[in-house]
């Protein structure tokens, strides 16, 4: 079941679908960002463990809080919290935003503009770039609300694709009920669009960042889940060297966005 937040929204929507499980700090940053960018309807599939999260009243947008669907398959890779909303709330040709809790997309343009562009190449998905954010030291540290996070986390850098060797592309916008796998990287049917864009990764954004990483990786090889390796490469390099050393890994200064994503 769901339970909904109603404000006034304008006749055209965008919808938004995301799965948290066990750690929703990031939401309120969350929200404002793909409101500032243009969301109307935010679809959200919460865990037991967040279950008290309430949504704000906001007239620009159209929050739904989704209960009783399998949010911890979203943690460990899987799609099927998500997949079920969009079979629910998405429209056959209807564009949508897929992301996780601490993936921002930064457009680079009006969304109306992209989808646009992306319907004169006759494509169905829109894919991004993965560019992890890490405070200037390399350390961790963590957010307040009132944090400016594209400053407080400055640097970005593939650090997916140079250290762990995986996959740093999604598709994050997605036309019609397309089926997922591998974790949202590909589509069924896949037309995607030649155009990639940039999303800021804020996984690193809590002093506990890696107890989350070692349960992943448990959790993963206790079920033979071949992507546990890349948790594994996380652990070994902050130990080995104390720090995200991101000058390692192609790290550079990002440009600040110049919103607080409050």
């Amino acid at each position: 079941m769901g339970s909904r937040v109603f404000v006034q929204v304008g006749e055209k929507t965008m919808k938004l679908f995301v799965a948290i499980y066990d750690d929703a700090r990031l939401f309120n940053h969350f929200l404002n960002h793909y409101v500032e960018a243009g969301v109307t309807e935010f679809y959200i599939a919460l865990d037991e463990q967040v279950a008290g999260l309430t949504a704000p009243s906001t007239p620009s947008c159209r929050i739904t809080l989704v209960h009783g669907l399998d949010v911890a398959d979203s943690f460990h890779g899987g799609n099927a919290a998500v997949t079920e909303m969009r079979k629910r709330h998405q429209d056959p040709d209807e564009w949508a935003i897929i992301v996780d809790l601490d993936e921002f997309i930064e457009f680079p343009s009006p969304i109306p503009e992209l989808l646009q562009a992306a319907d004169r190449q006759n494509a169905n998905v829109i894919k991004g770039t993965m560019f992890d954010r890490f405070s200037i030291d390399g350390k961790l540290v963590d957010f307040e609300p009132e944090s400016d996070l594209s400053r407080l986390y400055p640097v970005k850098a593939r650090f997916v694709y140079n250290v762990l060797d995986g996959a740093d592309y999604k598709g994050v916008v997605v036309k019609g009920l397309l089926e997922p796998r591998i974790a949202h990287h590909e589509f069924v049917d896949e037309r995607a669009h030649p155009e990639f864009l940039e999303i800021s990764h804020y996984k690193w954004s809590s002093t506990h960042a890696l107890d989350r990483v070692k349960l992943a990786y448990d959790t993963l090889r206790a079920r033979g889940a071949h992507w546990a390796d890349e948790y594994r490469l996380i652990l070994e390099h902050y130990e080995r060297h104390g720090r995200f050393a991101w000058e390692t890994f192609g790290g550079s200064l990002a440009e600040p966005t110049g919103l607080k994503h409050r």
